[in-house]
């Protein structure tokens, strides 16, 4: 009777499934929607694969909301079509890459028209940059007007017939990279474009001169948040005579824009957090004062035509957590901090600085310095110097006496007049704050060790000390024990210190902090 009770109340095997060694196909209890929901994310060729998995699976593919990306995968014409003639679901993203288009317009056209892409969300197609002349974007493009998110548009050509009827009132983000349109038809389409959040324009790689960007490019909607420019140069005029009310992410790649006209953008920003310069030139000073700015990230490069970047100010900063500026080796800007009071990320400061002046502190380069006060705030400190050199190391130790992160990179073996140093005083910083230090380019030399075995010895709290050596030693076991036992790791003054030889010349420290990076941070 007791055995007859049991197996009457053993529970059923669910719908669509079996029973198996490891459990009950839970995954068959999802209502249809759920799980065709679920195909419809994974990559094509794996959607349509879970057709295999049971009876209940196989129309789950066919009426699931079409994700169809070709990139990196290889995708015929002939097998697109049969997907799309097959399909009756409806599509979520459509994106094809000029792998599979070539310069094909009228075929995409054919695409756009199956009814497979009913309701599409995500557009994204990308013609042969070879193409000549530039193919036309469909008309056909227009039908997804109410459903449309996403828009991606590369190495085409929009006709002004086209680009005028363009109105995707749901439209959040756009990229146009490579295309070419008229000044009217741009202004238009962006009109079309009411709820915009991100917008990408990009031009080809051609040398200087680089194209002027038609200031239609800068009639956004009060809306947008995220602005990325692209190998263009500015008009005079159109910088002065915007307004982004809520812009928070400004990035300028490879682009001439003059003095005044960055000033007059970044004042009409007053939203922006985020601000990226990447190889962008046509000014000498550039002045921060912004009451939400949180980052600042600037690149540059040599250059015996542009005008370059020689002084940077940050006159009133109140929210600026993270300043980067990376510029050629031999790069003499000067770099004053008036009023950031929580700026926790500084770097990469050069050797070859004219000057830097922190509050009251001043740099006149990196060895004449006068600490008047202290920036507690600062967490992390990148470096670039020639020699390892403890005595402007210290200097940095007491004018950020809570650094926690302390990355340097260097360039040659020895210092000639390098010589020991025996410091009686105690530092704040080696004694309570520094927990990970690496040094870039490390050759073992005998100033090396000095300098990488003061921190063992007097760095009470390190966690970790990475040491960035050359390919070529590795495999010498016999150099590695070398150097452990020139550093005194037996005396280490931070018991739980990892010291690690590793070597990575692509390395880079602003991908190494993140704990100090805001999490809502916003990117493109």
């Amino acid at each position: 009777m007791m055995k007859s009770q049991q197996s009457g109340s053993e529970e059923l095997p669910p719908r669509g499934g079996r029973r198996e060694a490891g459990g009950p196909d839970l995954i068959s209890l999802l209502p249809d929607e759920v799980l065709g929901s679920i195909v419809s994310l994974l990559p094509i060729k794996e959607g349509a694969r879970t057709q295999i998995l049971a009876s209940r699976w196989r129309p789950l593919w066919r009426s699931a909301p079409l994700n169809l990306d070709t990139c990196g995968r290889s995708i015929t014409k002939a097998v697109l079509s049969r997907i799309l003639s097959g399909h009756r679901g409806g599509a979520r993203c459509f994106n094809i890459s000029y792998s599979v288009l070539g310069g094909d317009s009228a075929t995409l056209d054919g695409w756009l028209r199956s009814p497979a892409l009913d309701n599409l969300q995500e557009l994204d197609f990308w013609f042969d940059s070879s193409a000549s002349p530039s193919p036309l974007v469909p008309h056909s493009t227009l039908r997804f007007s109410s459903t449309l998110c996403v828009a991606k548009f590369k190495y085409c050509k929009f006709s002004d017939d086209t680009a005028h009827q363009i109105h995707f009132p749901n439209l959040q983000q756009l990229k146009l990279c490579s295309v070419t349109i008229s000044e009217d038809s741009l202004h238009a389409m962006l009109t079309g474009c009411p709820v915009l959040d991100r917008f990408e324009l990009m031009y080809g790689h051609v040398g200087p001169p680089r194209p002027l960007m038609p200031p239609a490019a800068l009639s956004f909607s009060s809306t947008l948040r995220v602005a990325k420019f692209v190998l263009c140069q500015f008009p005079n005029t159109a910088a002065c005579q915007v307004h982004f009310p809520s812009l928070q992410h400004l990035e300028l790649e490879m682009v001439t824009i003059w003095e005044c006209s960055l000033h007059a953008m970044l004042s009409s920003c007053p939203a922006l957090n985020s601000l990226i310069l990447n190889y962008t030139y046509g000014f000498y000073k550039l002045i921060i004062n912004s009451p939400k700015l949180k980052r600042v990230e600037m690149y540059f490069g040599r250059s015996e035509i542009e005008i370059r970047l020689d002084e940077l100010i940050v006159v009133n900063a109140p929210c600026l957590e993270k300043l980067h500026h990376r510029g050629p080796y031999e790069d003499s800007i000067e770099i004053s901090i008036i009023s950031a009071p929580k700026l926790k990320v500084l770097g990469r400061i050069t050797e070859s600085i004219f000057r830097l002046e922190l509050c009251t502190t001043v740099f006149n380069g990196l060895h004449d310095v006068r600490v008047a006060t202290v920036m507690r705030t600062v967490k992390v400190l990148s470096l670039r110097l020639e020699y390892l050199n403890l005595d402007v190391i210290t200097n940095f130790m007491k004018c950020f006496p809570c650094m926690e992160k302390l990355y340097i990179k260097t360039y040659l073996m020895d210092d000639e007049n390098f010589r020991l140093h025996d410091y009686k005083d105690h530092l704040e910083c080696l004694d309570l704050h520094l927990k990970k230090l690496r040094i870039s380019y490390y050759h073992g030399t005998r100033s090396h060790v000095e300098f990488a075995k003061f921190f063992v010895l007097n760095a009470r709290v390190l966690e970790s000390m990475v040491l960035d050596v050359e390919h070529t030693k590795k495999g010498y076991d016999w150099w590695f024990e070398n150097q452990r036992r020139q550093l005194k790791l037996g005396k280490r003054a931070s018991i739980g210190a990892q010291v690690v030889f590793t070597s990575d010349d692509y390395f880079d420290y602003l991908k190494d902090i993140h704990e100090f990076s805001d999490p809502c941070e916003l990117g493109c």
